[in-house]
């Protein structure tokens, strides 16, 4: 049987996430679930309509733990993630925008599956879980001088938001790990910078995030204006 989102929301609640208030169904290319509205909002993939009891309690344990921050809510995540009937739907959400992911987005979903869990376990291990689960993260074959950026932006709902990070697609090949983890980090450092302080560029503000979360203070990536 096919959930309704109250259904869904009702099934959580009854698992013991009552912290819950509404839960959003959503065709995305890429993001799976994310906690919004410090964890009172859980916007899931449409696909997961069809969750059985057991994908129902791995969200339930998500949501109580506000994301996988302890090792029973980082297993409830891998199987969420690893869900057979989730590949299929996101290739049709691809489909239907013309097989882009993002903005012109130029990774295989195993590359977006895995940034996706790079930004999560940085964002809970060096920035104590404070960014939105749902910043997408984005992989670029068009940038020439730069190594990535963060697409800074304004809601009327929600105030200051993140559009995107974009990396250079060039940091996934061979023997760039350690630039292609410098340059995530830099970008979260100035997501965390934009959202939390309200600061742009790379100014005082941003240097004190880079140093706090261990990458290099200088230029390789940055802001983009819209």
């Amino acid at each position: 049987m096919t959930l309704t989102a109250d259904e869904f929301l009702a099934e959580l609640r009854i698992r013991g996430a009552t912290r819950l208030t509404r839960v959003t169904f959503r065709r995305n290319r890429s993001t799976v679930w994310s906690l919004t509205q410090r964890g009172r909002v859980l916007n899931v993939h449409a696909a997961y309509g069809d969750a059985s009891p057991e994908l129902l309690d791995a969200f339930a344990e998500l949501a109580r733990e506000g994301g996988p921050r302890s090792v029973a809510a980082r297993r409830a995540a891998s199987l969420i993630g690893a869900w057979p009937a989730l590949t299929p739907a996101l290739r049709e959400a691809r489909a239907a925008r013309g097989g882009r992911l993002g903005s012109a987005c130029c990774a295989t979903l195993e590359q977006v599956g895995y940034l996706r869990a790079l930004y999560r376990y940085f964002n809970l291990t060096r920035f104590e879980g404070r960014l939105p689960e749902d910043i997408p993260v984005r992989l670029s074959s068009k940038m020439r001088s730069s190594l990535g950026y963060m697409l800074p932006g304004d809601d009327p709902d929600r105030g200051r938001v993140v559009v995107e990070i974009a990396l250079n697609v060039d940091l996934m090949l061979e023997g760039n790990g350690a630039e292609r983890i410098d340059t995530l980090l830099h970008e979260m450092a100035h997501a965390a910078d934009y959202l939390l302080t309200g600061h742009r560029g790379h100014g005082r503000s941003w240097r004190d995030w880079a140093r706090r979360v261990g990458c290099r203070p200088g230029r390789a990536g940055g802001e983009r204006r819209r």
